[in-house]
């Protein structure tokens, strides 16, 4: 620190002393002086302080206060007190500090050039008061007066000052359709659907950043024999009705099931359900078998009630039985509510999970629509000796995902080669992608609640969102002309369900202060200012911050212009980061090749009715190279709506907290989160899965799972394939093959019998980040933040 900048420091310090005593300044002493300024009109200066630039501050103070994230060597040339009344000889102080308004015609005051972002530093409070704005002139009269109180307030206006909107505030994601209709009768019709204003030139030049736009599927001029998108809050709320009992399962009429649609035949039947245990090796069933059955194979127990029979009980006779399914199960029952005893697989084997239990706060337990990391996703077909896939009678001889809680749901090739109407068996080209294209690798499902946010689809933005019948992929009751009925009859009241969940609100108390400078700090902060030497490519557009790539939610950013044309869009994210840029594992991006694109886009989930030339129109495949138009393939940034309930992170869950996302020096490289206790009388003899009891597996200052770290050679990462290809003392030849031919061929990374041993199982928590498709690497353009920074966004995430 320089001797003239320790001299003002000094002198601040004095100044924050003396406010600690001060006291009202309504007719105090003018510009902190100690006695009344030249003029005489003290009063004059005091009152305009008290009623134009007092509340101009409170944005400051966000900040700028002791503890602060502005409390750095620069930063502390400009402090504020804690209590707004004793500010007044602060800023004066702050002023003198930093040269008070310089020399020359064209000199100014840094108060005034780096919150209107004309100073050649950086502002991480972003530009809050533009050259043009009231806040600016105001406080343009203040410093002024600083420095010639005589007259300085002459020709000054009077009038309020306009409050600003609150840093905190979310809508939790859903769709703003069911909070505009909350309270309005059915006959109110529908605003448009905010995701459909995301258009071609939207936004341009604004803070928030878009380059995926909106597709309507549903065009009245490409019959595609769907239900229209409700128009009134009476349709919305039937459409929901329907969906809800086709998604949520629960033992509902209708309830759907994997690739049965709604029929009632079930993937298996309950007694079958019940002789499970005999696979785990135990002696009898035990007496907490439900719990064991949703701990093995990775779902939660939930509190409304999911009944099966138990041995020896008529589902009839007893409600459906006295057993609890997990979330992911349901028990079938016919259109006149009698129960079959047979049970199907659900959608939230994979996208419901679990945060906590109920008595440790308010809204913890069941997790509907988050990204289920629990899932041992097709563990049951082993253990069951067949398979749960009606018209397959053998356990298929593939795992879907390498670690529990991952899968490859979005496998591009096998799905259109079982889906395709035509293999072309003769076209090189379509063989070529079918074989050599690389495998997509591990994937954590994105939550649903994100997608009345989100204009377009999965990890690459491969679908537009309005592209329905992708949800119902596992749903299809087997391909040709039935089965892409049954989709198109139930898909629309199923995506109205769907979109229309919230995410949990965070169960305890945050610390306002400290979310208030994360929300400046994540809406405005340049993460490629010239002073942080930011190495990672700056993306073309936006402003550089958090909110440039996943959309604005402060309310104050979202009603300020400079971020979004309109508050409608408050919360929508549909950038689709460059592959290079963004530096995440390649392997999903890369997999959605241009031939994937180009045979996918005949495909029945991707509304080969709507494909048009004029590629506004087409809502086909969306990675085309006539569709992106010279857009970089690459990750969609999504919403970040109840971020806290969703770890681990990244496309591929290899992250486990936020906090590591923000650092990635602190990511662990091969890592395993914490299990649920095991009973001790069962200890040794049965797999539990994931803890998920807050108190106990959650990292609440990290924002994630907690974990243990392993290191090559630990139990369980062996054989060594299992390790760093690059640094094993043994023989890397094998796994660098393994991952080489994942990475040129669709198939080969599917290569596995599944678990058949606990010990295979228990294995298969560990994540490690050397395997194909699971690289923890990327989004290191954060690694420029301070600790005190991702602290404060952290806090903010929270309140999402």
């Amino acid at each position: 620190m320089t001797r003239s900048i320790a001299r003002r420091t000094a002198a601040l310090l004095i100044a924050l002393m003396a406010a600690g005593c001060a006291g009202d300044y309504e007719g105090a002493p003018g510009a902190g002086s100690g006695g009344p300024a030249p003029g005489g009109n003290a009063g004059s200066i005091d009152a305009f302080y008290k009623q134009r630039i007092e509340p101009r501050l409170a944005f400051c103070r966000t900040c700028h206060v002791p503890g602060g994230v502005a409390d750095v060597e620069d930063g502390r040339l400009f402090m504020l007190g804690v209590e707004p009344g004793n500010d007044q000889p602060l800023l004066r102080a702050s002023w003198e500090a930093l040269g008070g308004n310089g020399v020359g015609d064209q000199a100014e005051s840094r108060i005034l050039l780096m919150p209107s972002g004309r100073d050649a530093r950086s502002h991480s409070g972003g530009a809050p008061w533009p050259v043009d704005s009231a806040a600016y002139a105001d406080m343009a009269v203040m410093l002024a007066c600083f420095e010639h109180p005589a007259g300085c307030l002459d020709g000054t206006g009077g009038g309020p000052v306009v409050a600003d909107a609150p840093l905190l505030g979310s809508a939790r994601g859903g769709h703003a359709w069911f909070d505009f209709c909350e309270g309005r009768d059915d006959s109110v019709a529908l605003p448009p659907d905010p995701r459909s204003l995301v258009v071609p030139g939207v936004n341009a030049g604004k803070a928030v950043f878009f380059n995926a736009y909106w597709k309507d599927c549903h065009r009245e001029d490409v019959p595609v024999g769907e239900e229209d998108a409700p128009t009134t809050c009476g349709e919305l709320r039937d459409q929901w009705a329907r969906g809800e009992a086709l998604i949520k399962g629960d033992g509902a009429i209708g309830a759907g099931w994997y690739f049965g649609g709604s029929g009632l035949d079930g993937n298996f039947s309950a007694a079958d359900y019940n002789l499970l245990w005999q696979a785990w090796g135990l002696p009898g069933r035990p007496d907490n078998f439900d719990q064991l059955a949703a701990e093995r194979y990775g779902m939660a127990l939930g509190t409304a009630r999911n009944p099966y029979p138990m041995p020896g009980e008529n589902p009839d006779a007893s409600d459906g039985g006295s057993g609890q399914l997990p979330v992911g199960f349901t028990q079938l029952r016919g259109s006149d509510g009698t129960w079959t005893g047979n049970i199907g697989v659900n959608c939230h084997v994979c996208h419901s999970g679990k945060v906590g239990d109920p008595d440790e706060g308010e809204g913890l337990g069941v997790v509907f629509g988050g990204s289920n990391s629990l899932s041992e996703f097709g563990q049951i077909d082993i253990d069951l000796g067949g398979s749960a896939v009606p018209g397959v009678p053998l356990p298929l001889p593939v795992v879907v995902g390498k670690t529990r809680g991952t899968n490859n749901a979005l496998a591009l090739q096998i799905i259109v080669f079982l889906i395709a109407q035509d293999i072309r068996p003769l076209d090189p080209d379509f063989l070529g992608f079918a074989l050599l294209t690389p495998n997509g690798g591990s994937i954590d499902a994105p939550a649903w609640w994100n997608m009345g946010h989100r204009p377009v689809k999965f990890q690459d933005g491969f679908l537009a969102m309005d592209a329905l019948r992708s949800d119902f992929g596992f749903y299809l009751p087997g391909p040709g002309p039935g089965g892409f009925d049954w989709v198109r009859q139930h898909v629309r009241a199923g995506d109205t369900y769907i979109s229309s969940l919230k995410a949990p609100a965070w169960p305890q108390a945050v610390d306002t202060a400290l979310a208030e400078q994360g929300a400046v700090l994540f809406h405005a902060k340049d993460l490629w200012a010239a002073e942080l030497n930011n190495p990672v490519p700056r993306p073309e557009a936006g402003n550089g911050s958090c909110a440039s790539c996943h959309g604005a939610y402060a309310p104050r950013y979202v009603n300020d212009p400079a971020f979004l044309d309109t508050p409608a869009l408050e919360g929508i994210a549909s950038y689709i980061v460059p592959r290079d840029l963004i530096g995440t594992d390649p392997a999903r991006v890369d997999s959605d090749s241009e031939a994937a694109e180009q045979h996918g886009k005949d495909n029945f989930f991707a509304y080969p009715e709507t494909i048009n030339a004029d590629p506004d129109l087409d809502c086909s495949t969306q990675n085309r190279a006539e569709i992106r138009q010279g857009r970089e393939v690459g990750y969609l940034a999504p919403p970040l709506y109840g971020v806290w309930a969703s770890a681990p992170y990244f496309h591929n869950g290899a992250v486990p907290t936020v906090w590591g996302v923000l650092q990635p020096a602190d990511r662990p490289t091969i890592w395993r989160r914490v299990s649920t206790p095991t009973r001790p009388d069962q200890f040794g003899q049965v797999v539990m899965g994931y803890d998920t009891r807050f108190a106990r597996a959650y990292d609440r200052e990290r924002l994630g799972w907690k974990y243990d770290v392993l290191a090559c050679g630990d139990e369980g990462t062996t054989p060594y394939l299992d390790c760093n290809p690059s640094n094993h003392p043994d023989d890397p030849n094998l796994s660098l093959l393994l991952n080489l031919l994942s990475g040129s061929n669709p198939y080969t990374w599917y290569v596995g019998f599944g678990a058949t041993r606990n010990e295979q199982l228990e294995d298969r928590k560990i994540y490690n980040t050397a395997m194909y498709g699971q690289g923890n690497q990327g989004h290191d353009f954060t690694a420029v933040l301070t600790d005190q920074e991702r602290r404060a966004l952290i806090e903010y995430l929270k309140t999402l």
